[in-house]
C-alpha cells in the first residue's frame, strides 16, 4: 500500500488492522480513528500525524517517527514500540500496556 492508498482507505473507514505499512511517510497524516490494530508500522514517519483515537494495539512501531504527533486515546496496548521515536509526554491520554521501550526525542 502507499502512503496515498492509506489516507483514502482512512477516508473511507476501512480496517487496516493486519496490513503491512512499514517505511511508509505518513507524517502529518489524518489517521484519526484508523483500525491499524497489528499493522506493521515499523520504519514510518509518523510526525506531525494526527491519531487522535486511533486502535494501535499489537501494532509494530519498531523505529516508527511519531514526533509530533498526536496520540489522545489512541490505543498503543501491547504495541511494539522498541527504538521508536516519540516524547514521553505525547503519551499522556493514550491505552498503553505491555513493554514501554522507546527513544525519547
Amino acid at each position: 500500500m502507499t502512503a496515498d492508498e492509506v489516507v483514502l482507505a482512512i477516508r473511507e473507514g476501512r480496517n487496516l488492522a493486519e496490513q503491512n505499512l512499514s517505511g511508509l511517510d505518513l507524517s502529518k497524516t489524518d489517521l484519526r480513528n484508523a483500525e491499524l490494530a497489528g499493522a506493521n508500522l515499523s520504519e514510518c514517519n509518523l510526525r506531525g500525524a494526527d491519531l487522535r483515537g486511533a486502535n494501535l494495539s499489537n501494532a509494530n512501531l519498531f523505529k516508527a517517527d511519531l514526533r509530533g504527533a498526536r496520540l489522545r486515546r489512541a490505543n498503543l496496548t501491547r504495541a511494539n514500540r522498541m527504538l521508536a521515536k516519540i516524547r514521553k509526554w505525547a503519551l499522556k491520554g493514550t491505552y498503553i500496556a505491555g513493554p514501554t521501550a522507546y527513544t525519547e526525542e
